[in-house]
């Protein structure tokens, strides 16, 4: 008969559930408690889920009605976007900015400083990006950005139980084993005693 080494398999032999009649009873108690937590681990994930979805639903909520929240407007450049130089050494750090016109939604007119692209002419029209006093402001994350925090919510749901399941585990396996040696001390000190004892002839 052909004995497997694999140590995933040894692992599961060791903690299934059988008749074996030289499992003790701290065996099967190890047994069913990593079914147990296996089963808690896997029952996160559900909640996780619905916690990445609301967090997700939640950060976009806040980027279209938040106190933060933003809206588009076109605007007219009241000057040429200014010229920046390229080369080799020196990388622009963003897009150049230009005074624009713009009204608000409420009819209100505003101007300021407003990225622009490259090479724009004055009296062309660009889109802004107005906060709700109708300033200009950064324009909202990417959606996937609030994907990835939603997934991101629902990973660190399930490793909090994770982690909360393997340390319980953890010390349950202590404490038994604590108690199979006190078992183990016992028993030898018996076997010691009962050898010791002369033998009725």
């Amino acid at each position: 008969m052909k004995i497997s080494t694999n140590p995933m398999m040894l692992r599961l032999r060791l903690y299934r559930l059988d008749d074996n009649p030289l499992r003790r009873r701290s065996d099967r108690l190890e047994s069913a408690f990593v079914l147990v937590a296996l089963f808690l681990v896997l029952a996160s994930v559900w909640p996780a889920v619905l916690a990445g979805r609301l967090a997700y639903e939640s950060a976009l909520h806040d980027e279209r009605v938040g106190p933060g929240s933003r809206q588009q407007v076109m605007a007219t450049l009241l000057q040429d976007a200014p010229v920046t130089r390229v080369s080799f050494t020196e990388v622009p750090t963003g897009k150049p900015e230009a005074v624009a016109r713009w009204t608000t939604p409420e009819g209100e007119a505003r101007s300021g400083q407003v990225p622009v692209p490259a090479l724009a002419k004055a009296g062309s029209t660009v889109p802004v990006w107005i906060d709700a006093s109708g300033a200009p402001a950064p324009p909202p994350a990417d959606p996937a950005v609030l994907q990835m925090r939603g997934v991101a919510t629902g990973l660190l749901i399930m490793l909090v139980a994770a982690m909360l399941a393997l340390a319980s585990f953890a010390g349950l396996r202590w404490r038994m084993d604590r108690n199979r040696y006190r078992e183990w001390h016992i028993g030898w000190a018996r076997a010691d005693e009962a050898w010791r004892r002369p033998r009725q002839s």
